[in-house]
């Protein structure tokens, strides 16, 4: 029997697709607020608490909790492991918020062209976003008339992803991830103030999301699941019939307080299940590319152009319109953008930890000297 250790030193899987249908989800789940307003009700969220869009972020984080703690086991160095994250995030992430900024901004803001770039929200905008600190989704004037105002909602995960790999960049430092005892003990301690805080979150209001700890919660859960995941794969049996306790107990915990912990668990052995099979026709779609980044950051400002364009839109009209512009951008985005800022990795890698230690050689001569 596989273990997921035997099948992650595989390139073959389906993971680039999954993370694809996962950013397809979030679109189709954020059609139904773009097209109708904010009481609209998404799909799923009836049925389980939890939205398309939700489960569609679920399933990034715990791919991701998995698959970055591999590449920090796998790189050269912590520059190098840094290095590799920043270019999958920024670049792609730079352009986007450049096309909002000066393209699709003045182009269809209700303001002047020079209110809208004397105005210090559009700037805001641009630096907030890029720093990913206190993130911003208006720009002045723009789609204010929108049954959902804003330019690009689907940014704020991004804040959680970039302090995921910082933690995960941190024990890596510390060698977490190749020593049980030292990971163990991240996962008990992380387990405790997990359960801690739910308990007082289940019997105080006043906790709820105290200073963005429930969302961190929210969000980290499925990332360190991937991670565990990951560290204690070779005694993680690849079977579906694997999934059979975890559904059980989904199930015995529905409409709970402590369901959304149990679904996750579910999720997260499905996910990495299904990313495994071995289904060779599938796998030939990772010879296109992972596109999955580009659909989810350019697939609310799209949907927010046709929705402003074409008044009383339907959910699936704004959807069938959105997808195949929102494929084509991120098409362009994968093949322009995103390959080739990653292909540059080792290069900037290297170049920043000569700097690095330059900048170190030089305080140590300065400060033996003025000794």
């Amino acid at each position: 029997m596989n273990t997921l250790g035997d099948l992650a030193s595989r390139r073959n899987n389906h993971f680039n697709l999954i993370r694809l249908l996962a950013a397809t989800a979030v679109l189709i789940s954020h059609s139904y607020p773009l097209a109708l307003g904010h009481d609209a009700v998404e799909p799923l969220s009836d049925w389980i608490g939890l939205s398309l869009g939700d489960v569609a972020v679920i399933t990034f984080f715990c791919i991701s909790g998995f698959f970055i703690s591999l590449s920090r086991d796998r790189a050269d160095s912590t520059m190098d492991f840094f290095t590799a994250r920043f270019l999958r995030i920024f670049p792609g992430l730079i352009l986007v918020l450049l096309l909002s900024v000066f393209l699709i901004g003045p182009l269809l803001t209700t303001l002047s062209a020079s209110e809208y770039f004397r105005s210090g929200e559009t700037y805001g905008y641009l630096a907030h976003n890029l720093t990913l600190f206190s993130m911003k989704f208006q720009l002045p004037g723009l789609f204010q008339n929108n049954p959902w105002p804003g330019i690009n909602g689907s940014l704020w995960t991004l804040f959680y992803e970039v302090a995921l790999y910082l933690l995960v960049g941190a024990l890596g430092t510390v060698s977490f991830f190749s020593e049980g005892r030292k990971f163990t003990g991240f996962v008990m301690s992380y387990a405790a103030l997990y359960v801690s805080f739910k308990a007082l979150m289940l019997n105080s209001a006043l906790v709820s999301d105290f200073y963005g700890t429930e969302s961190f919660f929210t969000w980290s859960l499925p990332f360190v699941l991937g991670m565990s995941f990951y560290r204690y794969r070779q005694h993680i049996e690849h079977r579906f019939i694997g999934l059979l306790p975890f559904v059980v107990l989904a199930a015995c915990t529905w409409r709970t307080g402590y369901f959304f912990e149990c679904f996750v668990l579910a999720w997260t052995y499905l996910i990495f299940y299904l990313g495994y099979a071995t289904q060779p026709a599938i796998e030939r779609y990772n010879q296109l590319g992972d596109y999955s980044y580009g659909v989810y950051i350019y697939a609310f400002p799209i949907q927010e152009v046709i929705a402003h364009l074409f008044k009383g839109l339907g959910p699936g009209s704004l959807m069938l319109l959105a997808f195949p512009l929102v494929l084509l951008a991120a098409i362009f985005s994968w093949h322009f953008i995103e390959r080739p800022s990653m292909a540059r990795r080792r290069e900037l890698a290297k170049r920043l930890s000569s700097r690095l230690d330059h900048m170190k050689t030089r305080w140590n001569t300065t400060g033996k000297g003025n000794a």
